[in-house]
């Protein structure tokens, strides 16, 4: 799914929102679990897309 920047940023606010509501013994079923997955999703694959992590090598020292 593309999203735009202003798109990124309103899904970034909602995801803080959706934290506070959330916690570690919130069920799979509960409606803002499953909203905070989504736009977590969402926020990742533009992550990926527009702040890539590089790829790093470890070399070995001797």
């Amino acid at each position: 799914m593309k999203i735009t920047e202003k798109e990124y940023e309103a899904a970034l606010k909602q995801i803080d929102e959706l934290l506070s509501l959330v916690t570690d013994d919130t069920p799979d079923s509960d409606p803002n679990l499953i909203e905070l997955l989504k736009v977590s999703n969402i926020v990742e694959e533009y992550e990926d897309e527009h702040y890539p992590i590089p790829e790093t090598r470890l070399f070995h020292l001797r």
